[in-house]
C-alpha cells in the first residue's frame, strides 16, 4: 500500500513527497524491524505462538491507525517504526509453525502456503490504496488495514484452538535460543539473508515506483499491473519448495536439497539485469514477476534452514536473525536505493543487485555448514 501511496503523495501537495523520503522511511522501518526481530524471536519461543502473534498483531493495528492520522512526515516516520518493530515477529512465527506444524520434507511447502497470505494481501494493495485515495482519502488505507489486522486476532486463536500443532516445542530438549548465536551456521545464514533478499525488497517496495518512471504511468494504470507481481511470489515460493521436497523425498538431507534449490534459483535470477531494456509495461510485469518467482524460490529453502536445524523450540529465534540480517539491509540500502532512483532510474539498480541472490548461495556451501538437522 505504501509503495502505491508514495506516487500518489508526489502528485498531491497534500502530503509533500519523494523517492528520498520514501527511502528514509523504507530505512526508518527496517532499523525498527532489524533491531525488534531477535528480541521478538526470544519472545515467541518464550510465551508461545499465539498470545506472542496476538500481541504482536494487535500493536502493527495500532501503528495503522496512527499512521491513518498523520499530518507530517516526522508523524509518519514514528508510526511506521512501531509497524516495524511489531511486524518483526511475522516470518518467525511462520518458521515456528513450520517446525510446530510440518514434517522436515514438507516445511518449504508449508512456507510456500504462507506466502500465499503474503502474495494476495500485496496483490489487493494497490487497488486497496487507489481505491481509498481516489474515492475517499488516503487515510482510509491505513485505517482499513488496521481494522482488517484486529480482525485476524479472534480467527487465529480459534483455529489454534480447533488444530494444536503436531509436535509441541517443550518436548523437544534443546539449549535456549540465545545459544544459536555461537552457531556460525546462523551467522552464514544471515549474511547470505542479508544479500540475497536485495532482490526482494527491490519488487516489495519499488514495483509500482518502477512501472510508473520507466513507463510514464499514472499510479491507477500502474495498480493495473502490479496486482500480478506478488502473486508469482507465491507460485515461486511453491515451486521452490515442491523441488527442495521431491529431493528429501528421494533421500537428499534436508539441508543440502534447499541449498541446491537456493542455487538454482539464484542462478535464474539473474535475468533482474535485462529487465531496464524491456520495452512495455506489460511485458515488464512479466519480467519483474519473473524475477520475484525466483528470488522467492530462493528465500523460501533459506528462510527454512534455520527450522530444519534447530526444531520447532528454537525456530523462532533462529528464523528472527535472518528476519534482523534482512531489515539491516534494507536500512542501509533504503534511502541511497531512493536517490540513485530519483536521480539515475532504475538502470543501474537492477544491474547492481542481480548478482546478489547468487553471491549469497557461497555462504551456504562453506565447510561443515549442513551439520546436524533436527526432525519432528
Amino acid at each position: 500500500m505504501l509503495a502505491t501511496l508514495v506516487d500518489i503523495w508526489r502528485a498531491r501537495p497534500e502530503f509533500p513527497f519523494d523517492y528520498a523520503r520514501y527511502g528514509e522511511l523504507l530505512a526508518v522501518f527496517s532499523i525498527a524491524y532489524a533491531v525488534s526481530a531477535p528480541f521478538m524471536g526470544w519472545f515467541l519461543d518464550r510465551v508461545g505462538l499465539t498470545r506472542g502473534m496476538c500481541l504482536s498483531v494487535a500493536v502493527w493495528a495500532l501503528a495503522s491507525f496512527g499512521s491513518a492520522g498523520v499530518h507530517s512526515f516526522g508523524a509518519l516516520l514514528w508510526w511506521r517504526a512501531l509497524l516495524g518493530a511489531a511486524e518483526a515477529s511475522g516470518v518467525s512465527a511462520m518458521g515456528k509453525v513450520s517446525g510446530g506444524y510440518l514434517l522436515p520434507e514438507e516445511r518449504a511447502l508449508g512456507a510456500a502456503t504462507q506466502q500465499l497470505g503474503l502474495s494476495i494481501g500485496a496483490g489487493l494493495a494497490p487497488r486497496f490504496a487507489v481505491f481509498f485515495a481516489y474515492g475517499y482519502s488516503w487515510r482510509w488505507t491505513f485505517a482499513t488495514a488496521g481494522a482488517l489486522s484486529l480482525a485476524w486476532i479472534p480467527v487465529w486463536i480459534a483455529t489454534a484452538r480447533l488444530i494444536p500443532p503436531g509436535v509441541q516445542p517443550e518436548a523437544q530438549k534443546s539449549a535456549s535460543s540465545m545459544a544459536l548465536l555461537r552457531d556460525f551456521r546462523l551467522w552464514a545464514l544471515a549474511g547470505a539473508n542479508a544479500l540475497g533478499m536485495t532482490v526482494y525488497s527491490l519488487w516489495t517496495n519499488w514495483a509500482p515506483s518502477y512501472l510508473i518512471r520507466t513507463y510514464r504511468l499514472t499510479p491507477p494504470q500502474a495498480a493495473r499491473y502490479t496486482w500480478i507481481i506478488p502473486l508469482s511470489a507465491y507460485f515461486g515460493a511453491f515451486a521452490g519448495g515442491y523441488v527442495s521436497y521431491l529431493w528429501i523425498r528421494r533421500g537428499m538431507e534436508a539441508v543440502r536439497a534447499r541449498r541446491r534449490t537456493c542455487l538454482l534459483s539464484a542462478s535464474a535470477a539473474l535475468i533482474t539485469a535485462a529487465l531496464p531494456w524491456i520495452p512495455t509495461p506489460a511485458l515488464a510485469t512479466a519480467g519483474i514477476s519473473a524475477s520475484f518467482f525466483l528470488v522467492t524460490a530462493w528465500s523460501t529453502n533459506l528462510y527454512t534452514i534455520p527450522v530444519d536445524l534447530y526444531g520447532a523450540a528454537r525456530a523462532a529465534f533462529g528464523v528472527s536473525v535472518l528476519v534482523c540480517a534482512y531489515g539491516a539491509m534494507q536500512a542501509l540500502i533504503s534511502r541511497p536505493l531512493g536517490s540513485i532512483i530519483e536521480l539515475y532510474g532504475f538502470r543501474p539498480v537492477c544491474l547492481a543487485l542481480a548478482f546478489l541472490p547468487l553471491a549469497s548461495c557461497a555462504l551456504l556451501y562453506v565447510r561443515g555448514f549442513a551439520g546436524h538437522t533436527q526432525s519432528s
